[in-house]
């Protein structure tokens, strides 16, 4: 939900700044098809009713569609801010994989979103609460986006990784020239020869 707000961040950020949309819709990302693969399969994964009966294998089909969506940006790291945004996805995926597929939330963190320190237990979540025994609970969602604001959720360090490598490569590539349609064919024709002086 933080990257909702990192592409409106960016957004603003590349227009007040001189960049145009146009050059996005050119961007050339390798293997998006992969990562789309996996967040749509995530979207399907935490609601209902598949949510409700995966049971078991919900951890570590969760870690595996993770896994589809880090290769497809490990891939594509000289995009201005994939660094960061791989980087976010390295630290989630760590914790996630330490904790037997699933992300640590503090206490604190889901008493402050919820009301009380209890996550949902209708189906599955990729979320659980931290505790004595979580590993790299500082990794987990320990931040809270507060209601009333809209997409209220916590979150972690490689979120906040991610929303502003996101939010960087939308005002970056705002500001990727473009050449001329009669530049790029002229690119194409080979050079003329000279003739020699001699």
């Amino acid at each position: 939900m933080l990257l909702v707000y990192a592409v409106v961040i960016g957004l603003i950020a590349g227009v007040a700044s001189g960049g145009r949309l146009a050059p996005l819709g050119s961007v050339h990302i390798r293997l998006w098809g992969v990562a789309l693969l996996g967040l749509v399969f995530q979207a399907f994964l935490f609601s209902s009713p598949l949510a409700a009966v995966v049971g078991q294998f919900g951890p570590p089909l969760y870690v595996g569609s993770t896994a589809l969506v880090l290769i497809a940006l490990l891939v594509n790291l000289r995009q201005p801010g994939f660094v960061l945004i791989a980087a976010g996805a390295v630290l989630n995926f760590t914790v996630v994989l330490a904790n037997g597929g699933q992300m640590p939330a503090s206490p604190e963190a889901v008493a402050a979103l919820m009301g009380a320190p209890v996550l949902p237990t209708t189906g599955f979540t990729n979320s659980v609460i931290a505790g004595p025994e979580t590993n790299f609970a500082f990794l987990g969602d320990i931040f809270v986006l507060p209601r009333p604001l809209p997409l209220a959720n916590f979150f972690s360090i490689g979120d906040v990784l991610i929303g502003v490598g996101g939010a960087w490569f939308i005002a970056r590539t705002m500001h990727r020239r473009q050449d001329a349609p009669q530049i790029r064919a002229a690119r194409r024709v080979p050079a003329q020869v000279r003739p020699s002086h001699g």
